[in-house]
């Protein structure tokens, strides 16, 4: 049961980029479906893309065959088609060519561009690579492209925002940190230890799921038999500390796990322990439900208390969507992992999932 004391305690604290509102999933709609462009005609299609953001107008645009005319839109043959205004090239320019994620393609080969944006709304809802082969008669391969294409933008975008910032430094605010493990790669030359695991560590600040920041640490190797590689070590949690947390009025929520426990300046920490007790009431021994969520007062240095609400909520839910979609993204571009050969159980790297869920604003 919720107390007054809990219901006094705000979730996220002061501005946030959280919507207002919540979204209901079962009751909204998108704003294209499959029957809207499959039956659209080659014009309207066009349309309907440029109109999304997902086609540039080519119109004015210096041509990308000789460098030196300007293009002029031109309907030809029932599709709209942009044409060079040189006298010496005149080539005709197709509204999706050079396109990250449609394809320029002829003979069989050749898919419209109605089914290539049907394929791509199928990608988006997370349909499966098997199911969209046998409603769309196409091939797995055009499918498992569409979807390594449609990683790179977001691959590009985090690694051009090199510089995320916790906290502003004038009034507190909150940040969790937790750590997962997705995989595991066996290296039988190396004795008995010889599992080398794949764990990477995660610091996201409340309210701003933008800020979430994912590395990859070197757990120790373990035998074969160990459930997992234990929790983050000091060694890797100290720099991933002192060059987010240090000096920047954070309240850092975690688990009981020792190397969180490390002092900083302009930092307070809590934990919770999600673990079972076992405690003696009344001479029985009964078992107590770990706390996941409980209200905490702290000493700020200046003073005064601040009370907040200890827990991990935001970070375990970036991990349940990283968990989630590994296994969709099994073809999927991926970043350097510390496995670098296959891992047993996932046969994929965490990398792509990281980019994905770097821009997902609706997974925390």
């Amino acid at each position: 049961m919720k107390t007054k004391q809990y219901n006094k305690v705000p979730y996220v604290r002061g501005p946030c980029d959280l919507p207002a509102r919540v979204v209901r999933m079962e009751r909204s709609a998108w704003k294209r479906s499959v029957p809207e462009l499959l039956s659209a005609s080659n014009i309207q299609i066009v349309q309907m893309l440029q109109e999304d953001g997902l086609l540039p107008d080519w119109h004015g645009k210096v041509c990308p065959h000789c460098w030196k005319g300007k293009l002029s839109s031109k309907t030809r043959h029932d599709m709209l088609q942009y044409r060079c205004t040189a006298n010496k090239c005149g080539k005709f320019v197709v509204p999706h060519y050079l396109h990250p994620l449609f394809q320029v393609s002829s003979g069989c080969t050749h898919k419209p561009l109605q089914l290539q944006a049907a394929l791509l709304l199928l990608r988006l809802t997370g349909v499966k690579t098997a199911a969209a082969r046998l409603l769309f008669h196409v091939d797995h391969k055009m499918y498992e492209s569409l979807g390594k294409c449609l990683d790179v933008p977001p691959k590009t975008y985090v690694e051009r925002k090199k510089k995320i910032v916790f906290g502003n430094r004038r009034s507190w605010t909150d940040a969790e940190a937790d750590e997962s493990t997705f995989g595991r790669n066996i290296q039988p030359k190396k004795g008995k230890k010889c599992v080398q695991w794949e764990q990477w560590s995660g610091l996201v600040q409340r309210g701003k799921p933008k800020t979430l920041v994912l590395s990859s640490v070197s757990p120790p190797l373990t035998v074969k038999r160990a459930p997992g590689p234990g929790a983050i070590r000091k060694v890797d949690r100290k720099p991933l500390a002192v060059k987010h947390l240090q000096d920047r009025k954070i309240v850092l929520h975690s688990d009981s796990a020792k190397s969180y426990k490390l002092k900083l300046s302009g930092m307070v920490h809590d934990a919770v322990v999600h673990c079972k007790k076992r405690v003696k009431v009344k001479g029985k021994y009964q078992w107590l439900k770990p706390k996941y969520t409980h209200v905490v007062k702290h000493k700020l240095p200046d003073g005064r208390q601040l009370s907040v609400n200890a827990g991990t909520q935001h970070i375990d839910c970036a991990w349940r969507y990283l968990k989630d979609r590994l296994p969709l993204n099994h073809s999927m571009l991926s970043l350097p992992s510390p496995c670098a050969p296959r891992s047993e159980g996932l046969n994929t790297s965490i990398g792509t999932a990281v980019t994905i869920c770097g821009l997902k604003r609706a997974s925390l």
